[in-house]
């Protein structure tokens, strides 16, 4: 349990809080400093003024502009209620407020800090203090003189405080929107990296059981393992999203071991990454359905043994990633020239990480090999605006 003292100084604090915000509802920081500053000038102006003038006794001066200024706090707060009541509609209702609305609070606010002054000066009965009848009653001429430069002061006012509170809900609404899309970006990533192809799990399911019937029970058991830590890195909801070159390779090269089971005799398989490239970061799994497409166009669709060699390399301070085999069999298009879904997988990571700074194409070389051929900027530019 909290000390009394401890209780009743929160209770203060939520009630100052409380006050404070009935005070100023909406971007009360701006309103109050802003209001504070203009005041706060508008008092140290005349107060330099009446010094180098030396009109009248300075401490008379400060009573009197202390009265005015704080009478013009009171009506600048008025205006501010007035000015937030309507801010979230049409702009044009706020820029009316600053004309005709303005200018009638700024005539009662002139004649109010008059007749405080001479109620001071009848009350008080300040020595040096000019006669009360000097403040009241006043001429007509004499209020509007004093209101024309006051509502300029309010005016002025106003158009800062809309201009500064429009910024600030303008910086809120791109923060959000930001937010709103990086969530969106991310849901997106994430969904398209666990596009898996259910076909390696079928297959490799079915190589784990043909080695149980044959009672090769460790290769079974090394594929099971195999299998589980691959699928563990793969559906970890704390995966990274980014990886080394050197990680994703690595994982590749699980995954082909995986499928070696089920082609012993004509699967064939290397790595090749320059020593420079081996802490590049890339977006995990992005060459997993390149990976896939060797597998399936290359190995099952032939009875010669394939080779597919991963390789990467940087070029004019550029990642290219090359996944190739054996074949001149283009997997990009099916007969109707439609895009398999790995190659659009791939290609919507791309544009959602780095826009239209990365690449993929599909090409053949002369070799008799099909290259799938990924281009990446510096990590740095992932997730950048383009």
């Amino acid at each position: 349990m909290k000390p009394a003292s401890l209780l009743d100084a929160e209770s203060q604090h939520d009630g100052r809080t409380f006050w404070w915000k009935r005070l100023f509802p909406v971007n009360r920081e701006i309103a109050a400093k802003t209001i504070l500053v203009v005041w706060s000038s508008h008092f140290l102006f005349a107060m330099i003024a009446a010094t180098l003038i030396k009109d009248g006794n300075l401490q008379t001066v400060l009573v009197q502009n202390g009265l005015i200024v704080t009478c013009c706090l009171i009506f600048n707060w008025l205006l501010y209620r007035l000015l937030s009541a309507f801010q979230a509609g049409d702009i044009a209702m706020p820029l009316f407020l600053l004309t005709i609305p303005t200018m009638i609070l700024t005539i009662v606010s002139v004649v109010m800090d008059r007749a405080v002054i001479a109620l001071a000066i009848a009350v008080f009965g300040f020595s040096d203090w000019p006669d009360a009848n000097t403040y009241w009653p006043i001429s007509r001429g004499s209020i509007l003189d004093e209101s024309f430069v006051r509502y300029f002061v309010f005016a002025s006012w106003g158009g800062i405080y809309l201009a500064l509170a429009g910024t600030v809900t303008a910086q809120h609404a791109l923060v959000h929107s930001r937010q709103l899309e990086g969530l969106n970006r991310k849901s997106a990533l994430q969904a398209l990296r666990y596009q898996l192809n259910p076909h390696f799990v079928f297959n490799a399911l079915n190589s784990v059981s043909s080695l149980i019937i044959d009672r090769k029970n460790i290769a079974a058991e090394k594929l099971v393992d195999d299998l589980a830590d691959y699928m563990r890195c793969v559906l970890d909801d704390g995966g990274e999203s980014m990886v080394t070159v050197e990680q994703e390779v690595t994982q590749q090269i699980r995954y082909l071991e995986i499928e070696k089971i089920r082609f012993p005799e004509r699967l064939i398989f290397e790595a090749d990454v320059q020593p420079s490239v081996k802490k590049w970061k890339i977006p995990a799994l992005i060459i997993q359905p390149l990976v896939e497409n060797a597998i399936k166009y290359g190995v099952a669709n032939t009875v010669d043994s394939v080779r597919i060699r991963i390789s990467a390399r940087e070029e004019a301070g550029r990642l290219r990633i090359d996944v190739a085999n054996d074949g001149r069999i283009i997997p990009t298009s099916d007969k109707n020239g439609r895009t398999g879904k790995g190659l659009l997988n791939i290609q919507q990571r791309l544009l959602a990480l780095y826009g239209h700074n990365a690449a993929i194409w599909i090409a053949n070389d002369s070799d008799s090999m099909t290259h799938a051929t990924i281009i990446l900027p510096d990590e740095l530019q992932a997730f950048a605006d383009s």
